[in-house]
């Protein structure tokens, strides 16, 4: 029904800023490119975003992470949820 398809992929350091990972030295749309393809090989799932803290919308990462989204969305990334970790 779903896939998680990207994790916990923006920094923990109050900045809008992406976790440092060897995906991210193929530069800044390893996300998008992991969205485009999870919807290439099976486009009837939803496709979701998954990270933690980030329920203070007024924190960084939070805001780095909606503005990702909206991006994606405005661009026609396709991105169907947004998962809220919580233990």
């Amino acid at each position: 029904y779903d896939w998680d398809v990207v994790n916990e992929a923006f920094s923990d350091d109050g900045s809008q800023n992406r976790r440092s990972s060897n995906l991210q030295s193929t530069g800044n749309d390893w996300i998008e490119v992991a969205f485009r393809t999870a919807h290439a090989a099976d486009g009837a799932v939803k496709l979701c975003y998954n990270d933690y803290n980030i329920e203070n919308w007024s924190a960084g990462k939070t805001q780095g992470v909606y503005n990702m989204v909206r991006d994606f969305k405005t661009r026609g990334v396709p991105i169907d949820g947004l998962g809220i970790q919580s233990h």
